[in-house]
């Protein structure tokens, strides 16, 4: 079991447009579950780390509707659970190195440099829980050795929308590999050399480490950020009411405008030999397109939407309002928000590029 999780919410999730706008981003939406998808992620969070902390990292605009979310929890499902969390505001956005560091500087103070660390995303849907906790408890075995993981998705289909992980020799007596390369989102022919080869596998985006080794590297690969947040000494929090423990986001202003905006992988992972991996058991889907969602809505619309199709298949169809699609097929019709979108199934990695077009990416 982690002695600590890090939850990674900061992302806006434009590609889910319209349902995902403004102070509603991805993470909250109700995808693949009757939970919000951040309380997805705290389930699975209380789940592989009974008693410790669950640190949440977002942005300060997001966190009283995550907080909302995490309450309901709290009331239900898991008695008590907001005593357990900490908010971390991001006054602004920095991608995930400095988001992850945030976090494991304050768990670091709190825990201890051997601390073992679970960063997990706040908006994929994983199942079953089970599964998952075994393979955390696997990332944190690997974790102990020395080792910073990855969770390692083994792909279904040759992909070009993620990044991928080549795994290499053994490590321990578990599952883990150590990591041979990072490689880029391929093209095609090389997204279906990397399935057929074998070895490969999608990145996750979610890790496991201990706090000193995390600590550690990045003042080695990236002083830049680590030296920031020596110079800023500690995360100070208020306990609130409900037992939750907040950062304020203004007394990060100075730190944040002083860190680079860069990703965890080009930062530190790419950088150091002390990377390994551990193949998933569970499944995945990172709900990071339309085309996603709809692997989950293998019917073409949520139950009891109000839809109705006439000489129509393969659609996909989630709405608010009365919506009929007649003699067409293979599109992705979405009425949220005072907000439609109309897109062809297979292209709504474009959706990102239409919602800049009307200046709602922000």
């Amino acid at each position: 079991m982690a002695d600590a999780t890090i939850i990674m919410a900061g992302g806006s999730g434009t590609r889910l447009w319209p349902a995902s706008i403004g102070n509603r981003p991805k993470q909250l939406l109700r995808i693949g579950g009757r939970e919000s998808l951040i309380a997805q992620a705290v389930i699975r969070a209380a789940a592989a780390t009974p008693s410790g902390p669950i640190v949440i990292v977002t942005h300060r605009e997001h966190v009283a509707g995550i907080a909302c979310d995490v309450d309901e929890l709290s009331a239900g499902a898991l008695p008590g659970i907001a005593s357990r969390v900490v908010y971390l505001p991001e006054p602004v956005g920095r991608n995930t190195a400095p988001a992850i560091a945030l976090g494991v500087a304050f768990l670091h103070a709190q825990c201890g440099a051997d601390a073992s660390v679970l960063v997990l995303t706040a908006d994929h849907v994983i199942e079953p829980l089970s599964a998952f906790v075994r393979d955390a408890d696997v990332a944190c075995e690997v974790a102990r050795d020395g080792y910073l993981v990855c969770f390692g998705i083994p792909p279904e289909r040759p992909e070009t929308g993620y990044g991928y992980i080549h795994a290499g020799d053994p490590v321990g007596t578990g599952s883990g590999a150590r990591v041979r390369a990072f490689k880029e989102k391929p093209d095609a022919p090389t997204a279906s050399r990397y399935v057929a080869d074998g070895g490969y596998y999608w990145n996750s985006g979610m890790f496991c480490f201990t706090a000193g080794l995390f600590g550690s590297e990045l003042s080695v690969h990236a002083p830049e950020i680590s030296g920031r947040f020596a110079d800023a000494g500690p995360i100070v929090v208020s306990e609130h009411p409900d037992g939750a423990r907040y950062a304020d986001p203004d007394a990060l202003i100075l730190l944040y405008e002083s860190l680079p905006k860069i990703s965890v992988d080009y930062a530190l992972l790419e950088r150091s030999d002390r990377v390994a991996v551990v193949p998933a058991t569970f499944g995945w889907n990172d709900v990071g397109s339309w085309d996603e969602v709809a692997r989950l809505s293998p019917g073409g619309a949520p139950e009891g939407a109000p839809v109705v199709q006439i000489d129509a298949e393969g659609n996909h169809i989630d709405t608010d309002l009365p919506v009929a699609v007649c003699g067409v097929s293979d599109i992705h019709v979405i009425v949220k928000n005072n907000r439609i979108l109309i897109c062809r199934r297979g292209s709504s990695q474009l959706v990102k590029d239409a919602v800049e077009a009307m200046g709602e990416g922000a």
